[in-house]
């Protein structure tokens, strides 16, 4: 399978999950890209016809997935002539909330007058949404993902009890009301060691930042327990997967599509509540063998169901039965 990926590298961008998913396709299928800070990038090319060419000067490339911008539910593509492109085109629905749902008019015009014929989306809320919609049946979903190469056990020494490393922990938010009312509840306990921090901001991080990539995956790693939540769609967040390849005992509320992705409370992770939380730490802590256990389940999805190379194999499952 021939895939051509434009848009800007993201290495260095803060949320890995989505550079990640590129790298699995690359490695797995033929997966060129293109665009900013990728080897072979020519500013001078400006569509996505002559970028197709350029990249696979010996044959049209099967997909073409395109990085763009929303606002107010339209979209914006950086290169000329996306809706005119002769070929099968995909984009991503990533915060479906604020993207198609605010403006969701629009963000059917859009994908109607772009000729879009595949919506990838991490969130099954999104295919919820749209469930009883046309747009349903572009839909494909493509759960949040992540690089072994990044996201491993690397045999960190478990000095912390607790952590929750995650935005809008430290301050209130309408989006994630239960990350806050957590943090505080764990902050009043004097007896725990707590790993929590500031979020290290969006965007990208091109200078090596304690929080950030694989020192993220190690500060997870060095906590016997790893907390994050869902918000009020109840996401299963890119973080999910991340903190399980980590090899720590995960704690969230249960998100939506748990069982789809494997996700089995008190076998590979701890289902909790705001009101639970507490008394779910303290009982793992007790209990080494059954947090270890439950912990090396977590991992062992992680590695074997949700890398970014599992990932690609399920993308084109999903995409051949479509």
């Amino acid at each position: 399978m021939k895939i051509l990926i434009v848009g800007e590298n993201l290495n260095n961008y803060l949320a890995k999950c989505h550079e990640a998913f590129r790298t699995g396709l690359r490695n797995t299928f033929d997966g060129r890209l293109y665009g900013v800070g990728y080897p072979g990038y020519n500013g001078s090319i400006q569509s996505y016809e002559d970028i197709a060419r350029y990249v696979f000067p010996e044959a049209q490339p099967n997909l073409l997935i395109a990085e763009m911008k929303i606002a107010n539910g339209i979209m914006t593509f950086p290169y000329a002539g996306f809706s005119e492109y002769n070929g099968v085109k995909a984009v991503f629905l990533r915060d479906f909330w604020r993207e198609a749902l605010e403006n969701a008019d629009n963000y059917k015009a859009s994908v109607e007058n772009a000729g879009i014929t595949y919506i990838l989306t991490y969130f099954i809320g999104a295919l919820m949404a749209f469930k009883e919609e046309p747009l349903y049946e572009k839909m494909v979903f493509v759960p949040p993902t992540f690089d072994p190469v990044i996201f491993n056990d690397w045999q960190q020494e478990k000095i912390y009890d607790v952590g929750f490393l995650a935005a809008d922990t430290m301050a209130y938010s309408d989006f994630y009301p239960e990350r806050y009312a957590i943090h505080q509840k764990i902050m009043a306990e004097k007896n725990l060691t707590y790993l929590y921090a500031q979020h290290p901001g969006w965007g990208m991080h091109e200078k090596e930042h304690e929080l950030v990539g694989k020192n993220f995956s190690k500060k997870i790693n060095s906590c016997k327990i790893f907390i994050t939540t869902g918000g009020i769609y109840r996401n299963a967040q890119p973080k999910i997967f991340e903190a399980l390849a980590s090899h720590t005992l995960l704690l969230m509320d249960k998100p939506l599509g748990a069982d789809m992705l494997g996700l089995r409370d008190g076998v590979n992770y701890v289902a909790v509540t705001q009101d639970t939380v507490i008394d779910k730490i303290y009982y793992y802590l007790k209990n080494d063998d059954e947090r270890e256990r439950i912990s090396e389940a977590g991992y062992r999805l992680a590695m074997e169901r949700h890398s970014c190379y599992q990932r690609a194999v399920q993308f084109y499952a999903a995409v051949k039965e479509r």
